[in-house]
C-alpha cells in the first residue's frame, strides 16, 4: 500500500523543469557614430522573454528562469554575469538606450547613446522603457567621436499644398504622410539618425526641389512616404536585384542612384523584413519604379506606399507603421555595420 501511495505521489508531482542546460547566446558589438551597439543572438524563445532594465549608469539584462552562456564573436566589450540568468552592462556615462528585437536570426539589439554626441536631441521616453535583452558585459567605452557623425535621414512626405493626393472622407494623403513622417523623425532622432523632412507643413514642393533638398544635406537614407489604392504596403525601388546592374539601368533616369544601388537594396531588405514582421508577409510587396526622385537621390532611397484609406488610420495604426519604418532603419544600419 505504501508503494502505491508513493507511486501516485510521484505521478502527480508537478514536473520539474531542468535549468541545468545552458543556452548559448552569441554576442557581438560595434562602435557607430554616437552610440555603441550590442547584438545578442539566440533562440527565439530565449530572446523573446529577455528583460533589460537600466540601473543608474548600468544595464541589467535578465532571462527569467533560464541559464545561458555567452559566445563572444566580434565583441569589443567586457561583461560580467551577476547570476545564472542575469548579466550587467556598464557602458560608462550614457544618456539613453534603444532596444529592438529582430528575427531571421532572432536577436536583440541594444543601442547605447553616449553623452559625447553633438547636435542631437536628448533621448526621451517613447514607451520603450521596458527593454528586452539578455546577457551582457561591461561595455568598455574608450572610443569618443569629436564632431557628430550621425547618419542623415531625409523623409519625404508626399504631396502638400494644392496637391492633396488621395482623399477619402476625413483623410488626405498629404496630411497622413506628413503626420507619419513627423512621428518617424522623432523616433529616428532618438537613435543614431539626424532627420529632416522635405516639408514640415502643408505646402507644395516639386520633385526636383525634394531631391535637391536631400542631396544638399548629404543624406545617407531617403524615404518617400505615400498612401496607395491597395490593401498592402508597396515598397518601390529603382533596382531589382543587387547583382543586376544592367537591369537596374533602365529604371534610372539620373546618375544619383548608380553609386548607391547596393545600399538601396540593403535598405529594401531591411524595410521588407520590418514591415513583414509587423503586418505579415502577405501585406508587403516590392515593385520597381521609374521614379525620378529615387533616381536622383545620392543615397539609399525608397518610396513606401502605405495601404489605402479603407484601412482605418487610427493613432494605433499610424504608430505601428512608424515603428515598422524605424525598425527597418535600425535593421539597415545593423546590416551596414557588419
Amino acid at each position: 500500500m505504501e508503494k502505491v501511495v508513493l507511486l501516485l505521489a510521484l505521478l502527480f508531482l508537478p514536473p520539474v523543469i531542468s535549468n541545468a542546460e545552458d543556452y548559448p547566446v552569441k554576442l557581438r558589438t560595434s562602435h557607430n557614430p554616437g552610440h555603441l551597439r550590442i547584438v545578442l543572438e539566440g533562440r527565439e524563445d530565449l530572446i523573446s522573454k529577455a528583460i533589460v532594465n537600466q540601473k543608474a549608469q548600468n544595464i541589467l539584462v535578465t532571462f527569467p528562469d533560464t541559464n545561458f552562456t555567452i559566445e563572444a564573436e566580434k565583441a569589443a566589450v567586457t561583461y560580467k554575469k551577476t547570476d545564472k540568468n542575469a548579466v550587467m552592462f556598464s557602458p560608462g556615462e550614457f544618456r539613453g538606450m534603444k532596444v529592438l528585437t529582430l528575427n531571421n536570426p532572432d536577436r536583440l539589439v541594444i543601442d547605447v547613446f553616449k553623452d559625447d554626441r553633438e547636435e542631437s536631441p536628448p533621448l526621451k521616453k517613447d514607451g520603450t522603457t521596458r527593454f528586452r535583452g539578455d546577457e551582457g558585459g561591461f561595455f568598455q567605452q574608450n572610443e569618443k567621436s569629436g564632431a557628430s557623425k550621425t547618419k542623415t535621414l531625409v523623409i519625404d512626405p508626399g504631396h502638400g499644398g494644392f496637391e492633396s493626393g488621395i482623399v477619402s472622407g476625413d483623410y488626405a494623403e498629404k496630411t497622413v504622410a506628413l503626420d507619419i513622417a513627423g512621428k518617424l523623425g522623432i523616433l529616428a532622432d532618438k537613435g543614431a539618425f539626424r532627420s529632416f523632412l522635405t516639408r514640415d507643413g502643408d505646402f507644395f514642393k516639386t520633385d526636383a526641389e525634394r531631391a535637391r533638398y536631400a542631396n544638399d544635406r548629404n543624406a545617407d537614407v531617403f524615404l518617400g512616404l505615400h498612401v496607395g489604392n491597395h490593401s498592402d504596403v508597396v515598397i518601390y525601388i529603382p533596382v531589382i536585384t543587387e547583382s543586376a546592374a544592367g537591369t537596374a539601368d533602365r529604371y534610372l533616369y539620373g546618375q544619383g542612384q548608380k553609386a548607391h544601388i547596393k545600399k538601396t537594396v540593403s535598405l529594401l531588405n531591411a524595410m521588407k523584413e520590418a514591415f513583414s514582421g509587423e503586418f505579415g508577409n502577405d501585406m508587403v510587396k516590392v515593385k520597381p519604379l521609374p521614379y525620378s526622385i529615387l533616381a536622383k537621390i545620392e543615397a539609399a532611397a525608397l518610396l513606401i506606399e502605405l495601404p489605402s484609406f479603407e484601412t482605418a488610420y487610427t493613432e494605433e495604426f499610424r504608430m505601428r507603421t512608424t515603428n515598422a519604418l524605424n525598425r527597418g532603419l535600425y535593421l539597415y544600419e545593423e546590416n551596414e555595420a557588419k
